[in-house]
């Protein structure tokens, strides 16, 4: 068998409505709904993803895009809240929007870690008093091994 005639025939068809894919990746469609609007296999898809360079990227820059409009719905949902029996699923669809934002564009959505290192200025400051107490020490000692 010359080539994959069936695999390059599915990756033109996913061509010609590439911009429509990042549409609707921005407007939320999931992966596995995409690929049975446009009928296409898992390893077609990725595939197609990943045949030319850039497009990766603009696959990404889509889930951005919707990452956006998630965090911007949460402010709705919240907004929409009048009723304190739906408070509590109003509090469940934000916070899973919340949660999806922050796992497709974590630089902008996820919340910020406290750094790992802790310094504590306390022993420091008794590291130092030691150090100028061993050198002093050191001095006092030198001087009397002169006279």
């Amino acid at each position: 068998m010359a080539g994959r005639p069936i695999t390059r025939k599915e990756y033109k068809r996913l061509d010609g409505v590439e911009e429509d894919i990042y549409e609707d990746i921005a407007t939320g469609l999931p992966v596995t709904k995409a690929i049975l609007k446009y009928q296409c296999s898992k390893r077609i898809w990725y595939g197609w993803l990943e045949k030319v360079p850039g497009r990766l990227e603009k696959y990404h820059a889509a889930r951005k895009r919707w990452a956006e409009y998630l965090a911007e719905e949460t402010l709705a949902i919240a907004d929409s809240s009048t009723d304190p029996g739906d408070t509590a699923v109003n509090k469940l669809r934000v916070d899973t929007r919340k949660w999806l934002a922050s796992r497709v564009d974590p630089e902008r959505w996820a919340d910020k870690q406290a750094p790992a290192i802790q310094i504590s200025l306390q022993n420091e400051h008794l590291n130092a008093l030691k150090d100028i107490s061993q050198s002093r020490k050191l001095i006092v000692d030198d001087g009397d091994d002169a006279a």
